[in-house]
């Protein structure tokens, strides 16, 4: 047959219905030329010559064009242009018949892949398709009875005998697991052509034309999808009539991007001969030499909606989020399309804040684990999946669905502490978005950016987040209106369009409003072993509700008598404490913090360490809570707080630092501290059961404060033993005669383990007197000079030893003058690691001089030393008679009364040892004893 004859017969191809095979009737003498092809095909494969060892597939020219239905050129953005490609191989001269050689391929195509230009795509899902039955219906196979509306193009290959003619183009029935598929008869041999999205190369439209057929032996071939594939203008190249019904819509559709760089298609070919190898080939200009470049962004539509509704409604609840946005797609043949959404940034409502619940159970997506910029399906674990995602696109039937999931902390695109991955998946097709998130670092509102969006049209995309106790989010604390905005930006460079979605926010969740903000914290504090003087674990805890305005600061009055023995652990250094490092020598308990809205906050483990002086405080603690929630590391939380010690009565108050409300963006929305002490041989119990408390003031956010008590009270403090034992000594060398000023050593001394001292009181003898020249209001020290540590005049010193603190307490002794007394008090400033003030009453009881330390601490101690001078101008008591008389001594006998705090009681006449009396004394004592014996044997 020569080539004018096939050239008439393609030609009135054009003319007849379906069942057309390429561009040939199917009469008698059509199948006969069919068979006769289809021999000469076959024989000619199977005669020509086998390839060189140096053969291989290489693409002689890859090209294309975008034209409109009268073939010009087409470059308006959103237009849809008829698409066609044209691929030619190399070939050579190869002998099919002994004499007579035509050009062939130098090997069989296998597999030709191409990638479109991003954003230039189609939509099959539009049109009628034809199932594989009905492609190889036709008579012997070789023909089709595809429905005439599922034609979307045309296919012309080219052999060995060159241009085979335009074999038609067909939605097919996809495969199952595709989006779409696009098939040809060529007498009887089908070619496939599987669009696809590849994730690894920017979202663009991949066509993969897999295993052609290798006796086809193709040199070239040339693919046109139709723009508009019921326009009239492709009636010449249909296998049939339209029926009625069918609709003008488009399928290829421009990209909406205009850079005023040409876009690029790039393709891939492998052959039969050596699958796996391939050869490439891209172009930027079509088949007239032009750029292939879209313009005209500006032209294009862009009218997208938004709505962002919480799960729930009541103020502080957790809460999930449903976002939906549409973007109306234009479907008119005539027009152009909507243009691609590029970016979408949301910005929640001020108040809506991430829940640091959701971290019980979470993980998170690794980089590796998402594979962003691969087509293999993300492996993020269960756990990290925090929503749920649908979207459709006019591109498929189907809607794409998949999941939200909580990308690792750095370990992200945006190296930053949030980011999500939104993972779809439909048949054939993947989808994997990374978004940042972005916290206030003040306040915590959530700005979320997903940018640079795959140009792929939707029409809606909805995500769905968490709901439940640990959901993600949290609604405001304030009633009212709350309102989410979002900036959607589109691939064609205009405007970006801002929208608003708002919700309300109730007290109830139901329309309550919210009363003014309530600040009412729990509080619980004891010991676990409530024995007097008993070792024992102390706990204590704060509290708040969801409705409660946050906590801000904690402070803490400890009972008198609770306390704790500093001297058995180390004080960590100040650096140490601050920068949450201390050792475990200096570790005294746990901590657990718990954060988030809802039922479910989630609990943070810490540890508690001693310090030394804090805050003009003698101790301190510090704090230390590692603030790692599931997948979130924020580092190491450290607070402080300060130990006072009151100085009269040896109480502890507690006084916190501010505690943190927010970390790196993330509020901590703190519900729970609870505090254990429970280092062994640590705190222990008052040895006085009267019925106290442990007192304190909660402060909120906001400066609210919530004063606080808990119920304290120790019992079996009766079996405690009380055996103090006081010695008392008075004089010195050339101070013991009378009218003369002495020295006075007062030592008491305390064994373990027993009732500590409530009260001591002493009562002097007449031979020992107050001198009235340091003993008066006159002489005093003023309160406020005492308090400024200016007393001109010391009367004496003192020191403590106590198994709680490491040193001695020492200090001076001073009289200070006290307007509600006749006399000046007798006050001991004892100072070392703490500071204390030992308050002795001074009375007359008759001509006797007594003291009385009435507010003596539950403070155990081993040894208490008081020694008052002698000096001529700060010595305070003096002798009446001379000290070294035997009468004298016989008489120095004071009257001594202990009071413990279980309440037992001790009074004694202790004797007091005179010191200082010389040899000649005690010879004058022996000349008298011996006198005495004479007389008595007369």
């Amino acid at each position: 047959m020569g080539e004018e004859e096939m050239d008439r017969k393609r030609h009135n191809y054009s003319e007849r219905g379906s069942g057309c095979l390429g561009s040939w009737p199917l009469d008698r003498f059509g199948m006969v030329a069919v068979v006769v092809l289809m021999f000469v095909v076959v024989m000619g494969a199977l005669n020509a010559r086998p390839p060189s060892a140096d053969a291989a597939l290489r693409i002689r020219s890859f090209g294309g064009a975008a034209t409109s239905a009268d073939g010009r050129r087409l470059t308006q953005a959103g237009a849809h242009p008829d698409v066609t490609t044209t691929i030619e191989f190399e070939t050579r001269q190869t002998e099919i018949f002994p004499g007579f050689e035509t050009p062939q391929a130098t090997e069989s195509a296998k597999s030709i892949l191409i990638d479109l230009p991003p954003g230039l795509v189609g939509a099959p899902a539009l049109f009628d398709q034809c199932s594989e039955e009905q492609l190889t219906g036709g008579v012997q196979a070789i023909s089709t009875i595809c429905p005439v509306g599922s034609q979307v193009g045309v296919l012309t290959p080219s052999g060995i005998y060159g241009s085979m003619g335009a074999f038609p183009l067909y939605n097919m029935e996809p495969p199952t697991g595709r989006p779409g598929m696009f098939a040809a008869n060529i007498i009887g041999a089908v070619v496939k052509i599987i669009p696809g999205v590849r994730a690894d190369g920017g979202y663009r439209i991949a066509a993969d034309v897999g295993d052609t057929s290798q006796g086809l032996n193709l040199s070239a071939v040339t693919v046109t999808l139709w723009g508009v594939p019921a326009d009239p203008s492709h009636d010449a190249e249909r296998t049939g009539t339209l029926p009625p019904q069918s609709a003008r819509v488009p399928l290829m559709t421009n990209p909406t991007r205009c850079t005023g760089a040409a876009v690029v298609t790039r393709m891939r070919a492998d052959s039969w001969e050596t699958p796996g190898v391939f050869d490439t080939a891209s172009f930027d200009r079509d088949f007239d030499g032009e750029p292939t470049i879209v313009t005209g962004c500006d032209k294009l539509a862009f009218d997208p909606l938004m709505t962002a509704q919480p799960s729930a409604r009541k103020s502080r609840a957790p809460t999930g989020l449903d976002v939906t946005l549409e973007v109306p797609q234009s479907q008119n043949p005539d027009g152009f399309a909507t243009a691609h959404l590029k970016s979408a940034e949301l910005t929640l409502p001020d108040g809506m804040r991430v829940n640091p619940a959701q971290a019980g159970g979470l993980g998170a997506c690794t980089s590796d684990e998402i594979a962003l910029g691969s087509d293999n399906d993300s492996t993020c674990p269960e756990n990290s999946k925090i929503g749920s995602i649908s979207l459709h696109t006019p591109l498929i039937e189907d809607t794409l669905t998949g999941d939200v999931f909580l990308a690792k902390q750095r370990d992200n695109k945006f190296g930053s502490l949030i980011a999500l991955y939104i993972v779809a998946r439909g048949p054939g097709l993947l989808v994997k978005l990374p978004g940042n998130v972005t916290l206030d670092p003040v306040t915590g509102r959530v700005h979320v950016l997903f940018d640079d969006n795959p140009e792929i049209p939707f029409d809606t995309l909805k995500v769905s987040l968490n709901t439940g106790p640990r959901a993600p989010l949290s609604l405001p604390k304030t009633c009212g209106t709350a309102t989410t905005t979002a900036v959607l930006t589109p691939w064609s460079g205009t405007a970006p369009v801002t929208l608003t979605s708002s919700f309300q926010v109730s007290y109830d969740g139901n329309g309550a409003p919210c009363p003014a903000e309530p600040f009412a914290p729990t509080f619980n504090a004891g010991m676990a072993n409530p024995v007097g003087g008993a070792d024992s674990v102390f706990t204590l805890g704060v509290a708040r509700t969801d409705q409660d305005a946050e906590l801000g600061g904690v402070s803490v009055n400890m009972p008198r008598g609770l306390l704790a023995r500093i001297a058995s652990v180390s004080l960590c250094s100040d650096g140490q404490a601050a920068a949450g490092t201390c050792g475990d020598d200096s570790k005294i308990g746990n901590v657990t913090t718990a954060a988030g809205a809802g039922s479910n906050p989630f609990s943070l483990p810490g540890r508690v360490y001693i310090t030394g002086p804090y805050k003009g405080a003698p101790f301190g603690l510090s704090i230390v809570v590692p603030a790692v929630a599931g997948p979130f590391d924020l580092g190491t939380v450290v607070v402080r707080a300060a130990i006072f010690v009151d100085r009269t009565t040896a109480e502890l108050r507690i006084v916190s630092d501010p505690l943190p409300s927010i970390l790196e963006g993330i509020p901590l929305q703190i519900r729970l501290v609870e505090v254990k002490v429970d280092r062994p041989g640590f705190t222990f119990n008052p040895t006085n059961c009267s019925a106290s408390r442990v007192g304190g003031q909660i402060s909120s956010l906001q400066g609210a404060i919530a004063n606080v008590a808990s119920r304290f009270q120790v019992g079996n403090c009766s079996a405690l033993p009380f055996t103090p034992k006081m010695t008392l000594k008075v004089g010195a060398k050339g101070k013991l005669t009378a009218g003369r000023r002495t020295p006075l050593d007062v030592t008491i001394q305390m064994s373990r383990a027993q009732a500590n001292q409530r009260s001591v009181q002493v009562t002097l003898p007449l031979a020992i007197n107050a001198r009235l020249d340091v003993v008066n209001k006159r002489r005093a020290c003023t309160l406020e000079q005492f308090r400024a540590d200016r007393c001109p005049m010391s009367v004496g010193n003192a020191s403590v030893v106590t198994p709680l603190l490491r040193d001695p307490l020492k200090g001076p002794a001073y009289f200070v003058y006290t307007p509600a007394r006749r006399l000046p008090d007798l006050v001991i400033r004892l100072r070392g690691q703490v500071d204390f003030d030992l308050v002795g009453k001074v009375t007359l009881d008759g001509l006797k001089l007594r003291t009385t330390f009435d507010t003596v601490p539950d403070v155990p101690f081993s040894k208490f030393r008081l020694t008052l001078a002698s000096g001529d101008r700060n010595g305070p008591v003096g002798l009446t008679r001379n000290a070294c008389l035997p009468a004298t001594r016989r008489a120095l006998k004071a009257d001594v009364a202990f009071i413990a705090q279980n309440g037992k009681r001790l009074s004694q006449s202790k004797t007091i040892s005179v010191s200082g009396c010389g040899k000649a004394t005690a010879r004058g004592r022996s000349r008298r004893s011996s006198r005495s014996r004479r007389a008595a044997k007369k």
